[in-house]
């Protein structure tokens, strides 16, 4: 076993200055991260299952194409559109979940602001009955419940939770 420091008995390590430990979250905050890292899980399983039908997506897009794509064009330009929506999309609300967490304000009014342009969007798609939007609407809907309980605004804003 490493050599790992010893504390006695019901002591633990002290925090650095001007952290707390997380368990100070309230329940809503701590309910509101798990759901965002949901929606970061959703979106890689959406790249997973878009990938695996490509060929589909490549030929819909193919079929509205007005300007003509080669194929091969059309593929590149589904591709580039999954990789976008992984790297960015899932990034950006990955590194959200992280700065809630740490009790960050802002980050809640970042993924309030994209959660609500996220929402417009899938319930578009909701018209083409896809699952996961349905999905991502309910994740999205109940993280913006949670990340802005009375509980969650206190935290956040540096007050006692009561």
């Amino acid at each position: 076993m490493p050599n790992l420091p010893k504390f006695p008995a019901g002591a633990s390590p002290e925090l650095p200055s001007g952290h707390e430990p997380l368990e100070t979250r309230p329940r809503s905050i701590r309910i509101a991260v798990m759901l965002i890292w949901g929606a970061v899980g959703l979106t890689a399983l959406w790249a997973v299952v878009s990938f695996v039908n490509l060929d589909s997506a490549v030929d819909a897009v193919l079929e509205a194409d007005t300007n003509e794509l080669t194929a091969d064009q059309a593929r590149q330009a589904v591709i580039s559109f999954i990789a976008v929506v992984l790297v960015i999309g899932g990034g950006t609300t990955a590194a959200l979940a992280v700065l809630v967490n740490k009790g960050k304000n802002w980050a809640r009014i970042v993924y309030t602001v994209l959660a609500a342009i996220i929402l417009l969007f899938a319930l578009l798609t909701l018209l083409g009955g896809q699952l996961i939007a349905v999905v991502l609407v309910a994740l999205n809907a109940a993280t913006l419940y949670f990340l802005w309980q009375k509980e969650s605004t206190a935290w956040l804003a540096g007050r006692p939770v009561a």
